[in-house]
């Protein structure tokens, strides 16, 4: 059975995994982080972007060197680099009779488990965030889990691919003008804010971390969704989640599939996503 996932999907559980490398049947040669903890493309982006076959598996581009195909066309400095880096830590790489095994990061034994999933949750201690609220909140799990990740600050973003040794366009695809960071993404880039400040009708107001990144957003967090009451608190609740998680996508579309939407098709997006939750609750409530 074929399950339909987005791109942003698909990075979401990536940050949560890790591939020990078997025959490489069934691990993404470029997208999965499969290469000493990192993705191919990750490692090189320069040289992701002219690369023909950007969706082979690990047995096939390795197999005759066909993940060269498209390289040819090497003309930068950086891009030469990136090519030197990716060969000399591919050179080592030799594959096995054995399945590709995919690592869950949040167990000792690497296996995803219910209870690890539940567990990670409540990551950090309650003092520095209201995880509860977060948890409880009228949204996708799935969108429950990304506001956990970027509050923990673990969303690959490019400063935390940098800073992990991988090389990455460092400017915001958002405005195309700042460095990306967590922060900036969600609180700073003026797109973003853009899209925040259309939310203003109900109730949302825009705020500006005062400290570091990670307690920063944390703070930043839990000014934008004010102090818990009953009825206003799950709309805001709902609405600052479905933002940020639109936000996240549309920096996705743009890194991996070159399309952008303008402020307004976002902002109608988000709207809908709020709309369809709503519908299928309504629907399973009848």
């Amino acid at each position: 059975m074929n399950i339909h996932h987005g791109q942003d999907e698909l990075e979401l559980f990536r940050a949560c995994t890790t591939v020990a490398l078997g025959d490489g049947e069934k691990t993404s040669f470029w997208h999965d982080k499969w290469l000493q903890g990192c993705s191919p493309k990750s490692i090189a982006p320069e040289l992701f972007q002219l690369a023909w076959r950007k969706n082979e598996t690990v047995a096939q581009g390795m197999t005759d060197g066909r993940w060269k195909r498209g390289l040819q066309r090497l003309h930068t400095t950086e891009q030469i680099n990136h090519y030197v880096k990716l060969w000399d830590m591919l050179r080592t790489v030799q594959l096995s009779d054995q399945q590709d095994d995919i690592i869950w990061r949040f167990t000792a034994n690497g296996t995803y488990s219910s209870t690890s999933a539940y567990r990670i949750q409540f990551t950090g201690t309650f003092a520095d965030h209201d995880w509860q609220r977060l948890w409880k909140s009228k949204t996708e799990n799935k969108c429950k889990f990304f506001s956990w990740l970027i509050l923990q600050n673990k969303l690959w973003t490019a400063d935390r691919i940098i800073n992990n040794g991988g090389h990455t366009n460092a400017t915001c695809p958002l405005c195309r003008n700042a460095a990306e960071t967590s922060q900036h993404m969600m609180v700073q880039c003026p797109y973003s804010v853009q899209v925040w400040r259309s939310f203003s009708p109900i109730g949302l107001t825009t705020h500006q971390p005062a400290t570091s990144q990670q307690n920063g957003l944390k703070e930043w967090w839990t000014a934008m969704i004010g102090q818990h009451q009953p009825q206003r608190s799950s709309t805001i609740d709902q609405a600052v989640i479905y933002i940020a998680w639109n936000i996240w996508k549309e920096r996705c579309r743009r890194v991996f599939d070159n399309k952008e939407l303008d402020v307004n098709q976002l902002v109608a997006s988000i709207k809908q996503d709020i709309a369809n939750w709503h519908m299928t609750h309504n629907i399973c409530e009848e």
